[in-house]
């Protein structure tokens, strides 16, 4: 029999679980990155004392709204058995009293974690003090905001339909991202010093945990409710259909290959990236880029976008299907188009021309083989044209 009565019982006055993962989190995103992230910055001299404050409060804000964003979304997803969406609503509203308070103190604690490089090396040992309490209040809120974020997972991981598939898709991404980063590391930002090896790991677990994650299981929401064809399929075709969906990704991953050769053969010194890198880790990162761009582009942002088209052109599924992928196709461009300024194509001709047919016709094949084949046979198409690309330009 359901309990009726704890959909209209007002919250408890303490801070409930919605509200406390979403303050915590938003405390420890914002001390993070504001306070321990700036500091470790200015210990490495990867960035200047002159910008800390700047750096603490721009960083502080940021991280605070990441915070608050997936602490929102994980204490509505991870409510307590019995709860509906809107008790968890309420027990949110109601704690976001504190929330103010919080983030202001936090703000003032992420400038003092920040200082701790500036006052050690300048010697001022009350600052240093101040300080070192401030990081005691980092270290301490940690522990509540794990163990309130682990209660409110595992109630939300226990609610997700897809969660065997989502599971995998995001353990490969966060493989996928480590491999990346560990051999290009990404460059820090306000600066132009790239992160090491470790920095570069931690980042790929924070890109993984704060962004593909929760995209992939919206997107994954999404494809489950679209209608027509691509309904589930554009996911669970590829195993429906294996033998098939490899011999389609096999031979469109050659094809794209071999219509971007002759720009590598014609623009002298244009390289795939084993000459910089050596092959065996052009290969990796390459692959491993292939598969997080299918990830974020076809999975994450063609479904969004192909949900959000249908449901105003519902009685026009392709014109919907064509935005989708035009709209991935542009997203891709932006995304990776100011990397092919630094290739040295000589003229705006060769440019566009590159871009053309190395960037957009690939991006757009890739998304129509999502929604007809689905997300495998276009994660092995992207695979198979960085593989072939490698191995013909090298």
């Amino acid at each position: 029999m359901t309990d009726t009565t704890n959909t209209t019982r007002p919250p408890k006055r303490g801070i409930e679980l919605p509200a406390a993962v979403a303050i915590s989190w938003s405390l420890i995103g914002g001390l993070t990155l504001g306070g321990a992230g700036v500091a470790t910055m200015i210990f490495a001299e990867r960035m200047s004392g002159h910008l800390m404050l700047m750096a603490s409060t721009v960083l502080f804000a940021i991280g605070a709204l990441l915070g608050l964003t997936h602490g929102i979304v994980l204490g509505l997803f991870g409510r307590p058995d019995g709860w509906s969406v809107r008790k968890a609503g309420n027990a949110l509203l109601h704690g976001m009293l504190w929330l103010g308070p919080a983030l202001l103190v936090g703000w003032l604690l992420a400038g003092w974690i920040a200082a701790m490089p500036i006052a050690l090396l300048g010697k001022h040992y009350l600052a240093a003090g101040i300080s070192g309490l401030a990081w005691v209040v980092l270290f301490a809120v940690i522990p509540w905001a794990a163990r309130r974020g682990i209660e409110a997972a595992r109630l939300a991981y226990r609610r997700w339909d897809n969660r065997m598939l989502g599971t995998a898709l995001v353990g490969v991404v966060a493989v996928a991202l480590a491999i990346t980063f560990a051999i290009t590391p990404p460059t820090i930002w306000f600066t132009n010093a790239p992160l090491n090896r470790v920095g570069g790991l931690a980042f790929a677990g924070f890109l993984t945990f704060w962004f593909y994650g929760p995209m992939i299981t919206a997107a994954l929401h999404f494809s489950r409710r679209l209608r027509g064809v691509a309904a589930t399929e554009m996911v669970e075709r590829t195993w429906k259909h294996a033998f098939v969906s490899v011999a389609i990704a096999a031979g469109t991953g050659i094809l794209m290959a071999a219509i971007a050769i002759p720009f590598y053969v014609g623009a002298p010194g244009l390289s795939a990236g084993a000459e910089q890198l050596g092959f065996e880790k052009a290969f990796a990162a390459g692959l491993a880029s292939a598969f997080t761009d299918e990830m974020l582009l076809r999975l994450v942002v063609m479904t969004l976008a192909f949900a959000v088209t249908q449901r105003y052109l519902t009685k026009d599924r392709i014109r919907a299907l064509v935005i989708a992928v035009a709209f991935a196709t542009l997203i891709d461009l932006i995304l990776h188009a100011p990397a092919a300024m630094l290739l040295g194509l000589p003229g705006a001709p060769m440019f566009a021309a590159y871009v053309t047919v190395c960037m957009a016709i690939p991006a757009a094949l890739f998304g129509y083989l999502y929604y007809r084949r689905g997300l495998g046979t276009a994660v092995a198409a992207h695979l198979t044209a960085a593989a072939a690309l490698l191995l013909l330009a090298a």
